[in-house]
């Protein structure tokens, strides 16, 4: 659990008092930090420290609402599609309305998701985040444009990683999958809604869009063995296009700027 960016900010204890109450697992062990270790490095530190002694893990940020059945889900997910390997994560968000092209209850997605989510110690071990090793890979001929294949966001966000202009680990897993050729697996339906897109959330500003199809009572009842769709993967890439008035605008700014 890290610890708050803002010294006076008591959310962070309250954060703490509700994991201490929780009595709904069988066994719990909480870590509490010392100080904030930023976002990436608090990822990377808490799910290498899981998957040392299990063999996947759950990740859940702090402003993530889920439905009754989304444990269940997850659990059953990474146990159906554990060794499948198309497959790098399973999360319990949906990216898209799949139901033109696919009559599955699950998809695969390019992109995967950081909200909800999880993966194997298997996919983890095989991660590489050295930035020298990234750049790499990156300069070679036609990286950029199949990684945005993910959505045209992608490559940007990965340079700014690269460049420690932003804290995330979830574009270098994006990365990392995308090497291994691995997959997202997505319910047709979102199991989670984020709540800290009311201005809230530290790496969420307030009135951004994002698709959302949130079902309180959707949950995949039998799982099946899914490829990759085209149809889907480019459907989920339209939906990040940036609109023409701001990609204008943003040329001028780098013109002027």
């Amino acid at each position: 659990m890290r610890w708050s960016k803002k010294k006076n900010d008591l959310e962070v204890n309250k954060v703490h008092r509700v994991a201490k109450k929780l009595s709904h697992f069988k066994s719990k062990k909480i870590y509490l930090r010392k100080k904030n270790l930023g976002l990436a490095n608090s990822l990377l530190d808490g799910i290498t420290t899981v998957l040392k002694y299990k063999k996947s893990v759950i990740i859940l940020e702090d402003d993530i609402i889920t439905n009754k059945f989304f444990l269940s889900y997850m659990s059953d997910a990474l146990s159906f599609y554990d060794n499948d390997r198309l497959v790098g994560s399973v999360t319990g968000y949906s990216y898209t309305n799949p139901d033109k092209y696919s009559n599955n209850s699950t998809y695969l997605s390019q992109r995967h998701a950081s909200w909800g989510w999880g993966t194997w110690r298997n996919v983890w071990n095989k991660m590489n985040w050295n930035k020298n090793w990234i750049k790499k890979k990156m300069n070679q001929k036609y990286f950029k444009s199949k990684f945005n294949l993910s959505g045209k966001d992608m490559y940007p966000m990965l340079e700014e990683v690269i460049e420690n202009k932003i804290d995330t680990l979830d574009i270098l897993f994006n990365f990392n999958c995308f090497i291994l050729d691995k997959y997202c697996v997505c319910p047709k339906k979102s199991l989670i809604y984020n709540i800290g897109l009311d201005g809230s959330g530290i790496h969420c500003k307030k009135g951004d869009k994002v698709f959302s199809n949130y079902s309180k009572n959707f949950t995949v009842n039998k799982f099946s063995k899914i490829s990759v769709n085209i149809k889907i993967i480019k459907k989920i890439k339209n939906s990040f296009r940036t609109p023409i008035i701001l990609r204008i605008t943003n040329k001028i700014k780098k013109i002027l700027f």
